[in-house]
């Protein structure tokens, strides 16, 4: 769920607010502005750290076979610890006209990505089913660059603590 560990630092992009209180679900987010579609807030996230990879132009993009509704031939199945996804290959910038399915269902759109990295390896992006938030692991000095974003919700990550968590 919280990705790869080694990189110098860690953020997590919040799609929703954190919880305000314990037991507290997630339809019930403190949410006060309207929100960007998780798609964008990822691409934004993604253009942004482009900037700090020597592979923009070859990047991995994981999709979570579970999401149902994907008929695909041919492209690379890979294990991850409890789940298989979909393997496919681009550039960072794809993501930016990339369409969640589960927004706009067509055979041309994909469910959102689980995993995001570049094939030199310079940061990941973990986006689990579950939480509400996508981890982001990569140099101090990106992460420190996307703290500074107003247009997503981002905040450090410390990956041995525990995250708030909406119930279910």
């Amino acid at each position: 769920m919280r990705g790869p560990l080694g990189y110098e630092a860690y953020a997590r992009l919040r799609f929703i607010p954190d919880p305000s209180y314990p037991g507290q679900r997630a339809s019930d987010a403190d949410v006060i502005d309207e929100l960007l579609p998780e798609i964008e807030q990822l691409a934004i996230a993604v253009s942004h750290l482009a900037n700090y990879t020597t592979t923009p132009d070859n990047c991995y993009f994981a999709i979570w076979e579970g999401w149902g509704g994907i008929e695909l031939v041919g492209p690379v199945k890979v294990p991850f610890i409890s789940r298989e996804a979909v393997l496919f290959n681009g550039a960072a910038s794809d993501l930016l006209g990339w369409v969640d399915s589960r927004d706009n269902s067509s055979a041309d759109n994909l469910p959102i990505p689980s995993f995001i990295w570049p094939a030199d390896r310079a940061w990941c992006i973990a986006n689990d089913v579950d939480p509400h938030f996508a981890t982001i692991g990569a140099s101090s000095v990106a992460i420190q660059g996307l703290l500074g974003y107003t247009s997503i919700d981002i905040t450090e990550d410390d990956p041995d603590s525990p995250q708030p968590w909406y119930s279910h």
